[in-house]
């Protein structure tokens, strides 16, 4: 499945993109989705610099045990970060780019937001 990512990354990810954008029904939750895997393919892509701040950081979101906190807690923690100057409002926008366009782009989503996409010619 994976060209970057490990499970638990992936599983981190998929836990910071749900946290992040919160998706409400009719929107599917991001497990539904392709995001992940996006991602994924979108940092195998990466700068090797980029690529390896984004797998840290997911770790050691991993490592603390962040998927398994509530909602709530998680969302506190990235309030925290994003209070913590420039830097930290930053890497919380960052984030909250790249879960965006891993989620929205995923075409169940997209069509369910109204896009339509225009044929190839």
């Amino acid at each position: 499945m994976s060209a970057v990512l490990s499970r638990w990354e992936a599983r981190t990810f998929a836990c910071l993109a749900d946290t992040l954008l919160a998706p409400l029904p009719p929107l599917p939750p991001v497990t539904a989705t392709d995001a992940v895997e996006a991602f994924d393919r979108w940092l195998g892509k990466a700068p090797r610099l980029n690529r390896l701040g984004a797998r840290a950081l997911l770790l050691g979101l991993a490592a603390a045990r962040w998927p398994r906190k509530p909602r709530a807690q998680r969302l506190a923690g990235i309030e925290r970060t994003a209070k913590r100057g420039v830097a930290g409002r930053g890497i919380v926008e960052a984030l909250r780019a790249a879960a965006a366009v891993s989620y929205y782009g995923d075409a169940r989503v997209a069509a369910l937001l109204g896009y339509e996409p225009r044929p190839t010619p």
